[in-house]
């Protein structure tokens, strides 16, 4: 099969960033691509299969706390970390703000991923996306962290902000299509294995048609590998938490970046 042209494979990584950014932030929209719709009606279809089979063998939910009680322990699961919350969203971010800090590597062990809360987190992986892994923070997304290992030319020194400056070179102009306006950029500066680490901070809009979402992100960009860089993101939707999302935010900047262990100084890739 002949390889995709530039052209072609830009289309497709806009389509994938575009249902990616949308189940991220919430944003419910027939706004978007055919590809994107009919991938939504898969879901919806399995999402119906699954709901009547719980229907047939399962008990009665836990009834809802009352608002501003935290989920009861028994209710907290990988599919919803915010358990019988009243506000499951906010349960979840308040969880995250303050559970202690674990890793998660991916299927061949050669990224240690920082999570707070690390056993309820779900690795997943985005087809279509040019990433290495990710994971995801309950089945309605939460939070999601997702990493990406990026290739540099020859002689290029290998330092953290010449990683961030490849990676947001070839990142950044993959959002324009969908009006997604940010925030100015602000920058840390951290240590990583000794070296200078580089991360950026960032509050977004996404707006689709009549509707809009709000989120609060960030990246680092370690100086990793041999031929390469890894850069870890994180996504945080407000759904009216803006608050929570940034105090999250600003938590993987401060205490979870640096936090991030590779196997080899050999770029991994996947397939």
């Amino acid at each position: 099969m002949p390889e995709e042209t530039n052209s072609a494979q830009r289309r497709r990584a806009r389509w994938v960033i575009f249902c990616w950014v949308r189940r991220i932030t919430g944003v419910r929209s027939d706004f978007g691509s055919k590809a994107c719709a009919s991938r939504v009606a898969v879901r919806r279809l399995c999402f119906v299969f699954a709901s009547l089979a719980a229907a047939c063998g399962g008990g009665a939910p836990a009834p809802k706390q009352a608002v501003g009680a935290p989920p009861t322990p028994a209710t907290v699961t990988v599919k919803e970390p915010g358990g019988n919350a009243a506000d499951p969203h906010a349960a979840a971010l308040e969880r995250l703000a303050s559970a202690p800090w674990g890793t998660r590597n991916d299927r061949d062990g050669q990224v240690n991923v920082p999570l707070p809360d690390s056993d309820n987190w779900k690795r997943v992986r985005y087809f279509g996306v040019e990433h290495y892994v990710g994971f995801r923070y309950g089945d309605d997304h939460h939070a999601m962290v997702i990493a990406f290992t990026r290739p540099l030319p020859a002689g290029t020194p290998m330092k953290s902000d010449t990683c961030m400056r490849s990676f947001e070179a070839w990142g950044l102009p993959q959002t324009h299509p969908f009006d997604v306006k940010f925030s100015p950029f602000e920058t840390a500066l951290g240590k990583w294995q000794g070296k200078i680490l580089e991360s950026r901070s960032v509050d977004g809009r996404l707006n689709l048609g009549f509707t809009s979402s709000e989120f609060s992100g960030a990246w680092a960009a370690y100086p990793a590998y041999a031929d390469g860089c890894l850069v870890l993101a994180v996504a945080v939707p407000w759904r009216d938490h803006k608050d929570l999302a940034q105090k999250l935010r600003d938590r993987w900047v401060s205490e979870g970046f640096p936090l991030t262990v590779v196997a080899s100084d050999a770029r991994p890739e996947r397939k």
